[in-house]
């Protein structure tokens, strides 16, 4: 895998390389997917309270998966740019910082299980809800050093370039996941629905160590205790911004729910929100993948000085992304109206639905540019940029946009659309300057 994958990244067509990276790891996504919904498919038959219970510890994991966006993000990139230079020590270098740094990440999310009861009337859940998330939540917990470890390896593998291995342990997660839900669940409820999670994450990362002696990444296990400073500070520097910008980005996303909660027809406003970031995520996952492909490619060239190769395939892959969101932002904007009466009858939430739809269908394109030349920069070595250009957005453009127009000026929900895209479009425009420029000090 490791010289065929390295000629392909490094001396091969840019196309091929791209949808070699790409079409993977949006196979990965959609296959997340599928398991998210089929989870819900099983637990919504033990009633609302119950799935209300596994949504409202998915609001704590997003918290906790801060710490995963800071080892993931550096160890990718770190991996990347030693294996395009032929550094094969400090790739290894690099595997035992980022494991190590996983494992206590891990571990070091885990006594927020003594928090749980705070966070539950921070979101205000009712007492059946919340005695169904307190089980869910033990499984997600204990299981979360496990989670942690297995996304550390994935940035790993994809640093090398390698996102088939990634691929197939998600599809062995997902597929046990939903067999075991399939025979616990009707027996045990949503205890079987916690077994099942946390036993199919132990099942994805298996599959990795398996692989794992068989990679260019094999270390003696001896290695596993050596310390190396330099590189648990390198990819420290390049994973906080990451873990900043994820916590503040979920932080900004609950004010802006906030917000909406306080607007005339606010019930019609948050239904069309969650509904809308649903259906919307189906442009996500071409972001998400072409982002990482980016990151991974352009890496990889940066380690083995080809700056204009690397710079040329962010673009090619940047115009690849936008054509795709671009193309489903389309169909959104053609298909809003049916789309909204799929899901409601109500005439308020489906000409908020709607809009939603039609707003947000200008900005996928603009979206794409950030987030592939997002995993550009990251690339390249610069966290810090697409994260204080994401946190800028919203909390400088959005929600105080959004404050204004909704609150001191009377406007209508529709407006917060407005002020959604508009952000979501800025963010874009900077990102791809952004990396214009900071190719150019490179030169």
């Amino acid at each position: 895998m490791g010289k065929q994958t390295e000629t392909l990244i490094v001396k091969g067509s840019l196309g091929r390389a791209l949808s070699f990276l790409a079409l993977p790891t949006l196979g990965a996504q959609l296959v997340q997917s599928m398991g998210w919904l089929g989870e819900a498919y099983f637990v919504q038959k033990l009633g609302e309270a119950a799935t209300a219970a596994v949504g409202a510890v998915g609001q704590a994991g997003w918290l906790l998966m801060v710490f995963n966006m800071m080892v993931s993000v550096g160890a990718t990139t770190l991996t990347a740019q030693r294996w395009g230079a032929g550094d094969l020590k400090g790739v290894r270098q690099v595997v035992t910082t980022t494991l190590q740094q996983g494992l206590f990440f891990g571990t070091f999310a885990m006594p927020l299980w003594w928090f749980k009861e705070p966070f539950w009337q921070w979101l205000g859940v009712s007492p059946t809800i919340q005695r169904f998330a307190t089980v869910y939540f033990a499984a997600a917990v204990l299981s979360f050093p496990v989670v942690s470890l297995t996304f550390s390896l994935m940035a790993l593998y994809r640093g090398l370039g390698d996102m088939v291995t990634p691929l197939a342990a998600t599809l062995v997660g997902v597929f046990v996941q939903l067999l075991l839900c399939a025979f616990l669940v009707p027996h045990y409820g949503i205890a079987g629905a916690a077994w099942a999670l946390g036993i199919s994450r132990g099942a994805a990362l298996l599959l990795l160590l398996w692989q794992f002696p068989r990679s260019p990444l094999k270390i003696p296990s001896v290695a596993l205790m050596e310390w190396h400073p330099l590189e648990h500070r390198n990819l420290l520097v390049l994973g906080l911004p990451s873990g900043v910008q994820s916590f503040l980005w979920s932080l900004a996303s609950t004010f802006y729910f906030a917000l909406l909660a306080h607007t005339k027809e606010s019930t019609a406003a948050l239904a069309a929100l969650t509904v809308g970031l649903r259906v919307e995520a189906l442009a996500f996952m071409p972001g998400i993948a072409f982002g990482i492909a980016a990151q991974t490619l352009v890496g990889q060239n940066i380690g083995a000085r080809q700056l204009d190769r690397a710079r040329k395939g962010a673009w090619q892959a940047a115009l690849w992304c936008s054509l795709i969101m671009g193309l489903v932002g389309a169909f959104f904007f053609a298909a809003a109206d049916w789309l909204a009466s799929r899901f409601t009858n109500d005439p308020t939430t489906h000409r908020y639905i709607a809009a939603y739809l039609q707003i947000n269908a200008i900005s996928e394109p603009f979206l794409a540019l950030g987030m592939t030349l997002g995993g550009a920069l990251r690339g390249i070595g610069d966290t810090l940029t697409p994260a204080v250009i994401g946190v800028a957005s919203q909390w400088f453009v959005r929600l105080p946009t959004t404050y204004a127009l909704c609150h001191w000026l009377g406007y209508d929900t529709i407006a917060a659309w407005w002020t959604m895209s508009l952000s979501t479009i800025l963010s874009g425009i900077l990102t791809a300057w952004a990396f214009k420029w900071r190719v150019r000090q490179l030169r």
